[in-house]
């Protein structure tokens, strides 16, 4: 990993990293460019989710006001992970797997948003920056563990 960077940092690359790949899943006509680039979608999405939810949420889960706000983080993390399974399943109906694919990109999108202008700022006055670095490296590790087990 590079020189270290805080969780915010950390968790915002990985939400433009995440939107590159909508974008060239969007842009493509090539149906095997497109299969490759949703796998390397679904494992960034998958590995993010619950690699965030081990380090960064359980940091935040103290207050009354955090749980919430975990909680609802953590059931879009989930209905996301549904839409990326359905996804998965072959259907001959290219023009359908688009449309889920643009809901999909839509949630995606407004769970970032939630994130980086309701979570971000609320974790900034509970996590010390340390522990903001700290996490980092946490969440990198996680990762790697969840990649050995869990991406297709």
């Amino acid at each position: 990993m590079e020189k270290t960077i805080d969780i915010y940092t950390y968790l915002k690359k990985d939400h433009k990293k995440v939107s590159g790949l909508f974008q060239k899943l969007i842009t493509t006509d090539d149906t095997e460019f497109r299969c490759e680039i949703f796998k390397e979608l679904y494992n960034e999405l998958t590995v993010h989710s619950e690699s965030e939810q081990k380090t960064f949420y359980k940091a935040l889960d103290k207050t009354k006001k955090s749980q919430e706000e975990v909680e609802h983080a953590k059931e879009e993390h989930k209905e996301i992970k549904d839409i990326l399974k359905k996804l998965l399943k072959p259907t001959s109906k290219e023009a359908l797997w688009l449309i889920q694919l643009g809901e999909l990109k839509s949630m995606v999108e407004h769970h970032v948003k939630e994130e980086e202008t309701e979570i971000f700022p609320m974790a900034k006055k509970m996590i010390s920056k340390t522990r903001a670095y700290a996490l980092t490296e946490e969440m990198e590790a996680e990762k790697q563990k969840i990649k050995l087990k869990e991406t297709i």
